[in-house]
C-alpha cells in the first residue's frame, strides 16, 4: 500500500515554516524553514503595499513560488493533503483573493472604493487551483479568520492556548514582526496586532538572522561573563562561547559555531546590557562584542528598542481598552518563535511582556501546530470555524488609537531622545493611563515544549532558498550606482543584462532608496515586476 502524506505550512510575515506527515501513523517526516519572506518589505504592512501597488497577482506568483520551492525540499511524494495557516493578509495572498478590505478601514472606505470584502471562512480548495506543486486532486484546507482583521494565526493562538476554556484573564501573544495579541478578561477578547518590526526576530540587525540552525537565541551571565547560547541543527539550544561583551575576548569556547543572532539573542544581550550597565540611556559606546564576531551596533540596540516599545505600548493600549490593569492579568501566553526561545524574564525585565506577570506559558508555534492538527485530522475545520462564529472580538486598531499613539510616543523617547524611564512614568500619569507594575523576581515559566517546532522526525531541519531574482534596465539610466550603494540590504546589484533584484532581500515600498537616489529619475520600481516603467 502506498504510503499518503500531509502537509503543514505557516505563512509567517518574515518566513515560511513547513512539515510533512506520515498519515499512517501521524509522525513527522520532514521540515523546511526559509529565512525570508519572498515579497520584499520588512512587516505585513509591507506585503500588502507591495500587493497593492505591485499587483496581487504577481504577490500571489511569488508567494506561491516560494512554497513550492519549500514543498520541494520536505522530499515527499503522493500528498493527499495541505493545510495552511497565517494572518489575513498572508493567506489572501495565498488563495489569491481581494485584499484592499484589509487596507480601506470602515464602510464608508469600503464604499467609495467599491470594495466587497470575500469571505474569509474555513474552505477547502484543490492544489490545482493554486498552482501548488502537489497532486492536482489533493486537498488544500484553509482555517477561518475570526473577523476579516482578526486571522487563523490569532485563532491559533487561542486554540493552541486553551485559553478560552480557562476561568482567567489572560494575555496571549504571538511574538514576530506583527505581533498579534489577544487580551481576555471575564470571558470578552480585546484583539490588537502591533507591527513591532523586523528586529524581533533579527531582521535589520546588522548581524541578526532568523531562528535558524547556528543562530544565538540566548545569553546568559556567567560570572562577569556572558555565555552564548546557539541553536544547533535540530533547533536545540546548546552552550556557545564564553565571551567578555566589553571586549570580545572568549573566555571558553564551546562546541558550536555562531552565523548570526536571533530576535531573543539581541533582547538576551539588551536585558543584560542594560543590568551590566553597558547600554545607559539606550546608548552604547561602540559595540556589544558576541560569539565569532557577531556584535551588536548602536542602530541595533535602537532597533530592538523601537520594537519592544511597540509590545509595551499595545499591551497598556489592550488595557486602557478594556478597564483592567497589567498586574490584574492572571497568565500570559507567548505564542511563536521568538516568544519560545526568549528568555521571560528578561522579557519581563525590558517590558516586551508585563513585569509583573506572575503564570508565563511559552507554547511555541502555534500556528504551525494548528495547521498540522488540521492536516492530520481535516474535519477539525468545522470546528474551528465553529469556535470563530462564537469569539466575539473587540478589535483595536492601534493605527487609530489615540491611546496607543500617546504611549508609542513616549516609548519612542526612550530609545530616540534618551528620556528617562521615571519622566516616561510621569507622562504615563499625566495622560491619565495606569503606572507600569514593579517587576515580578519570581514569575513561574512554563516552557511546553523542547523547541518552537514540534520535530520527532530523525532528519535535520532544511534551509531553503527562496532567492528570486528580478531584472530590469532603465531609460536615462547614467549608471552612477547611486541606487546600489545606497540599498541598505544589498538586494540590487548590476548584471550584464541590467539591475538585478532580490525581492526576498528587498526592503520593498517603504524604503525605496534606490528611487530616491536616483539623480536622473530614471530608476522606476515597477519595472523589476512588469508593470512599465510608469
Amino acid at each position: 500500500m502506498t504510503t499518503e502524506y500531509a502537509i503543514a505550512i505557516d505563512i509567517g510575515t518574515s518566513g515560511i515554516r513547513a512539515q510533512s506527515y506520515d498519515l499512517t501513523n501521524g509522525k513527522t517526516i520532514s521540515t523546511a524553514i526559509t529565512l525570508r519572506h519572498p515579497l520584499p518589505g520588512a512587516n505585513v504592512v509591507d506585503h500588502l503595499h507591495f500587493a497593492l501597488e505591485v499587483g496581487r497577482n504577481k504577490a500571489n506568483e511569488l508567494l506561491i513560488d516560494a512554497i513550492n520551492k519549500v514543498i520541494g525540499n520536505l522530499e515527499v511524494d503522493n500528498v493527499k493533503r495541505l493545510s495552511v495557516c497565517g494572518n489575513p493578509i498572508q493567506l489572501s495572498l495565498f488563495n489569491n483573493i481581494e485584499i484592499r478590505d484589509l487596507a480601506f478601514w470602515g464602510e464608508n472606505a469600503l464604499k467609495e472604493h467599491d470594495i466587497t470584502p470575500p469571505s474569509r471562512k474555513s474552505k477547502i480548495l484543490k492544489a490545482s487551483e493554486l498552482g501548488l506543486n502537489i497532486p492536482s486532486d489533493a486537498d488544500v484546507l484553509i482555517p477561518p479568520a475570526i473577523k476579516h482583521e482578526i486571522g487563523a494565526d490569532a485563532l491559533a493562538m487561542l486554540y493552541k492556548s486553551d485559553a478560552l476554556n480557562k476561568d482567567e484573564d489572560s494575555l496571549i501573544i504571538d511574538f514576530g514582526t506583527n505581533a498579534e495579541m489577544a487580551l481576555i478578561v471575564e470571558g470578552e477578547i480585546y484583539t490588537a496586532s502591533a507591527a513591532a518590526g523586523p528586529a524581533i526576530e533579527g531582521q535589520t540587525i546588522e548581524k541578526g538572522r532568523l531562528a535558524s540552525p547556528n543562530t544565538i537565541c540566548d545569553i546568559e551571565k556567567e560570572d562577569n561573563y556572558w555565555r552564548m547560547k546557539v541553536l544547533n541543527n535540530d533547533l536545540m539550544v546548546v552552550d556557545g562561547d564564553l565571551i567578555n561583551p566589553r571586549t570580545g575576548d572568549t573566555i571558553q569556547k564551546g562546541n558550536i559555531e555562531a552565523k548570526g543572532i536571533t530576535g531573543t539573542g539581541v533582547i538576551a544581550a539588551f536585558s543584560l546590557g542594560i543590568e551590566d550597565e553597558i547600554i545607559k540611556d539606550g546608548k552604547v559606546d561602540d559595540h556589544i562584542n558576541l560569539q565569532d564576531d557577531i556584535y551588536l551596533t548602536q542602530n541595533d540596540i535602537s532597533n530592538i528598542g523601537k520594537a519592544l516599545g511597540a509590545f509595551r505600548a499595545a499591551e497598556l493600549t489592550l488595557c486602557e481598552s478594556s478597564d483592567i490593569y497589567l498586574d490584574e492579568i492572571d497568565s500570559v501566553y507567548m505564542a511563536g518563535a521568538s516568544g519560545f526561545y526568549v528568555d521571560a524574564a528578561k522579557s519581563m525585565k525590558i517590558g516586551q511582556i508585563p513585569s509583573s506577570s506572575d503564570e508565563i506559558y511559552q507554547i511555541g508555534n502555534t500556528s504551525l501546530a494548528m495547521a498540522h492538527d488540521i492536516a492530520i485530522n481535516p474535519d477539525l475545520l468545522d470546528e474551528l470555524q465553529e469556535i470563530a462564529d462564537d469569539i466575539e472580538s473587540n478589535h483595536i486598531m492601534l493605527a487609530t488609537s489615540e491611546i496607543f499613539e500617546k504611549i508609542y510616543s513616549l516609548e519612542l523617547s526612550l530609545y530616540e531622545e534618551n528620556m528617562p524611564f521615571w519622566m516616561y512614568k510621569e507622562w504615563l500619569g499625566k495622560y491619565g493611563f495606569q503606572d507600569i507594575p514593579p517587576l515580578n523576581e519570581n514569575p513561574k515559566i512554563h516552557k511546553l515544549f523542547d523547541r518552537d517546532i514540534a520535530n520527532d522526525s530523525e532528519k535535520s531541519i532544511q534551509t531553503v532558498d527562496i532567492s528570486n531574482t528580478m531584472i530590469a534596465s532603465f531609460d536615462n539610466c547614467i549608471y552612477c550606482m547611486k541606487c546600489v550603494d545606497n540599498c541598505p540590504e544589498n538586494a540590487l546589484s548590476l548584471g550584464d543584462d541590467g539591475f538585478h533584484l532580490r525581492s526576498d532581500l528587498c526592503s520593498g515600498l517603504g524604503c525605496l532608496r534606490c528611487m530616491t537616489n536616483c539623480s536622473e529619475k530614471a530608476f522606476k520600481y515597477n519595472k523589476f515586476y512588469n508593470k512599465g516603467s510608469e
